[in-house]
């Protein structure tokens, strides 16, 4: 049974007021001046001061990093406000990577703002979540599958992986209320309570009301658990909605009403076919443009079992190189140095199946034929990804949001959902650990202020949802509800192709659509439009991202 401390929580599910909150924010100008990091990337920054939470003026105040990419394209039309994601993307990062997508996808006539939210990076504050330093985190975990990442082969059916993976039950229930105790009592602990999604949302219009005129209409563009924020900003701010783009859908109403660990089952919905186009992609280059295609002729299904094979080695001999399991597979944090992280990025498939799993295969199977450019770069990877799990903000924003804990649930509940996901939903993904979602039942705390409905607010304008087909972290059917919830409100465009959110393929078709309506509003007459991936977008030379489904033979067309 998961305990909370005593923190004066409280959900305002009906917070639609027009005002930001109790607490009003002084609108005065931005200092803006080139972004720490990325000097020379032609983004600016500023820093906007915050309230911690905005009905108690006692709880203090904190401070956002907030970065702008300017309008490529003439004047300025205005401004969009963009949430990354993850949660715990960090805006400055994604504008200094993706902001020439984004600017190309907007068509350049837009500022794009977005911001370190609370709980990311280094800059914000309250910023990144540390509950365990550098030099305890190997003695705190103990070899548990924190850090060493569930062993299972196939469906999970095999009884000694079912065994083990039990067997860790009841380490990883101690463990995780030592750890809630240890992030009460460490660096962020007085904090912790002030960074969920619905503060971000009162942040995001409190910024607007600084950069644009105060009340007007806001302009925003969501990504992954930036939907979340979307979604939530949509509802509680209604009148303030101006053109509100759902890119890579999250779905809002189920992280408001149900247990944490049960979203994993939808999260994965769609990664078995995001894995299978991969694959199939790789198999129609063909093994002298995709490393992993183990022979000319090689189906789709080949690629898998080639991959397989060293995910057996690793699972039967996991002292034998130095690659894990839990970096071959991946884990949830979109890293493109393993195959879940990598499927999110198609336009990057080449570099995955060329030089990151090459590197990784060589040390799994002892070949030697890797370059020596690969094999640092596998070492790098593995550092990195170890690395990232000190930081814990992701779980942190997540079950800050999250509905009570079931006082009736157990860890073997979420073992066994676990493995049922597995045999069911996602085979090769569905035992992944650790996952945020996972450790909400032993969250020390939720946020002041959670957002739990309702969702059927009337909008001053429509709202925008966009889901690709195979999205292996964001399935289809996630736009689709939200879309139904929305009803009229709302416009549906499923680009017909792969990776997390539509901005990784090329589609003039999505392109066209996001252009006209951030212009006057417009969109597609249909409830659902359907767009198709650019002839001229290829995944490797020769394959066409448009040829690629998750079930094509593996001969190229």
């Amino acid at each position: 049974m998961a305990t909370f401390v005593g923190l004066g929580l409280a959900v305002y599910a009906n917070a639609t007021d027009a005002s930001i909150g109790d607490i009003q924010v002084q609108p005065t100008g931005l200092q803006w001046e080139p972004c720490p990091e990325y000097p020379d990337a032609g983004l600016s920054c500023a820093y906007f001061d915050i309230p911690l939470d905005y009905h108690n003026a006692s709880a203090g105040n904190g401070h956002l990093l907030v970065v702008k990419a300017n309008a490529t394209v003439g004047e300025s039309k205005g401004t969009i406000f963009m949430n990354p994601g993850g949660p715990g993307v960090s805006g400055l990062e994604s504008l200094a990577t993706d902001g020439p997508a984004m600017l190309n996808h907007s068509g350049g006539v837009y500022d794009i703002v977005s911001w370190d939210a609370r709980g990311i990076g280094p800059y914000t504050y309250p910023g990144d979540v540390f509950c365990l330093s550098d030099e305890e985190y190997d003695s705190f975990w103990n070899g548990s599958i924190e850090v060493t990442g569930t062993r299972w082969l196939g469906n999970f059916t095999n009884q000694t992986d079912i065994d083990n993976f039990f067997a860790q039950a009841p380490i990883i229930d101690a463990q995780y209320r030592a750890f809630g105790e240890r992030c009460l009592q460490g660096p962020n602990g007085t904090t912790l309570q002030y960074i969920g999604t619905a503060a971000t949302v009162r942040d995001m219009v409190a910024l607007a009301d600084v950069l644009q005129d105060p009340g007007t209409p806001i302009h925003y563009w969501g990504f992954s658990y930036g939907t979340i924020v979307g979604t939530y900003f949509a509802e509680m701010f209604p009148d303030r909605v101006g053109r509100v783009i759902l890119d890579g859908v999250l779905d809002a109403t189920a992280v408001a009403t149900k247990q944490s660990y049960l979203l994993w089952r939808t999260q994965v919905g769609s990664a078995e076919d995001s894995y299978n186009g991969f694959a199939n992609a790789c198999a129609l280059a063909g093994p002298n443009e995709c490393a992993v295609a183990p022979f000319e002729g090689a189906t789709g299904a080949d690629v898998v079992d080639y991959i397989s094979k060293a995910i057996e080695t690793v699972h039967d001999h996991p002292s034998a190189s130095n690659v894990s399991m839990m970096l071959l597979r991946g884990t949830l944090n979109g890293h493109a140095g393993n195959i879940y992280g990598g499927l999110y990025k198609p336009g990057q498939w080449y570099v995955l199946a060329n030089e990151t799993l090459p590197g990784l295969l060589d040390s799994i199977f002892g070949s030697g034929n890797g370059t020596s450019d690969q094999r640092v770069h596998s070492r790098a990877l593995s550092k990195r990804t170890f690395s990232a799990q000190h930081s814990y903000t992701e779980p942190a924003v997540v079950c800050d949001d999250s509905v009570d804990a079931d006082p009736n649930l157990t860890i073997n509940d979420i073992f066994d959902e676990i493995v049922d996901v597995t045999r069911t939903v996602s085979p090769s993904f569905g035992a992944f650990w650790p996952i945020p979602w996972h450790r909400c039942f032993y969250w020390p705390v939720r946020a002041v202020e959670r957002y739990q409905g309702p969702f059927n607010q009337t909008l001053a304008n429509r709202v925008l949802v966009i889901g690709n087909s195979w999205d292996n972290a964001t399935p289809f059917f996630e736009s689709q509800h939200i879309a139904d919830v929305l009803g009229d409100q709302a416009a549906l465009v499923r680009q017909n192709g792969f990776g997390h959110t539509s901005i990784y393929e090329d589609s003039s078709c999505t392109k066209n659509i996001i252009q006209a309506y951030l212009a006057d509003g417009t969109l597609p007459a249909d409830k659902l439009t359907v767009c198709e991936i650019d002839d001229s977008f290829e995944i490797y030379p020769g394959v066409k991202g448009a040829s690629v489904t998750p079930v094509n033979a593996g001969k190229k067309v």
